[in-house]
């Protein structure tokens, strides 16, 4: 197999600006990317971007610079505030895989690289191994926080959950780490379902009790039939999720709950709106530094 280039993009933002960097880089389709703080300037972190060089050419890699120029509002008509890079997919991986580590989230979860053994201290935590390789992230993004902390206070025994957007997998074996009896797995990405099966498998030694579906949403479910959900995971970006809303509302079997994430404060409002439209029933909002979690339960269907 042919070594891949990739481009590593580094630059230095306020650490103020991390959560917008997030949410937008989530929006443009790019997962692979870190955070470092400056011992030097505590109050700035360095961000770095990996982008495969064959999909992204000088235009590409120039209308990019734009997007974040914007974003940060900074004017840079010397060219010196990004700094470009070619490196090699084995020198990608080493440079990748130092930015990760376990992650404690919530009371219970913790969230464990697969190349990093397990200490001791944390094996009466429920493990969830992540190995994201080159697509998806280890599940640091507040939203995804967010999402496993309200899910490890509901029980999850014997339920039927759907996972929509999939992404690494990491709620889907979170669900089935809490006793969900069956995982349905959506996302329109075929490297996320790849990446969903690889992270079940990894944790659990089969693929038992989850089923995947390639596609967007909408068109899976009408395709499937997929129905009377107890729980639907849903954390992606509030825009997609506002097309969705409607039917969410008919997978799920009366007083079945739905989990939203991957909502900046600023748009929660909206979304509680939408909710309530379609006749969900709010249930709880949690936040998490500029992200927040909606919680909502179908109490019937309409007469």
């Amino acid at each position: 197999m042919a070594i891949k280039d990739w481009y590593k993009l580094t630059f230095q933002i306020k650490s103020d600006f991390e959560d917008i960097i997030i949410w937008k880089l989530n929006e443009l389709g790019i997962f692979s990317f870190s955070f470092e703080y400056l011992i030097k300037a505590e109050t700035k972190k360095e961000v770095n971007i990996w982008l495969p060089a064959d999909d992204w050419g000088e235009s590409s890699r120039c209308d990019f610079e734009k997007i974040l120029s914007k974003l940060l509002d900074i004017n840079d008509s010397k060219n010196q505030f990004f700094e470009w890079r070619i490196i090699k997919e084995e020198d990608w991986l080493t440079c990748w895989k130092k930015y990760w580590v376990p992650e404690l989230v919530g009371n219970y979860f913790l969230i464990l690289p697969c190349w990093i053994n397990l200490n001791e201290k944390f094996k009466d935590k429920k493990i969830i191994k992540i190995d994201p390789g080159a697509a998806f992230g280890t599940g640091s993004h507040p939203s995804t926080y967010l999402c496993l902390e309200k899910m490890e206070n509901i029980l999850f025994s014997d339920k039927k959950i759907l996972d929509i957007g999939s992404g690494s997998g990491i709620l889907s074996v979170a669900a089935r780490l809490l006793g969900a009896k069956e995982v349905c797995a959506v996302d329109n990405d075929y490297l996320a379902i790849n990446s969903t099966k690889s992270n079940f498998q990894l944790n659990f030694g089969n693929l038992k009790n989850l089923n995947t579906y390639l596609g967007t949403f909408n068109e899976v479910i009408l395709k499937n039939q997929l129905k009377q959900f107890d729980f639907v995971l849903c954390n992606i970006l509030a825009e997609v999720i506002k097309e969705m809303i409607p039917n969410i509302y008919k997978c799920l079997r009366n007083n079945g709950e739905v989990i939203f994430s991957g909502i900046l404060n600023s748009q929660k409002d909206e979304i509680i709106k939408i909710l309530i439209q379609n006749d969900l029933k709010l249930l709880d909002v949690s936040t998490r530094k500029d992200w927040a979690c909606i919680s909502a339960q179908k109490t019937s269907d309409p007469t």
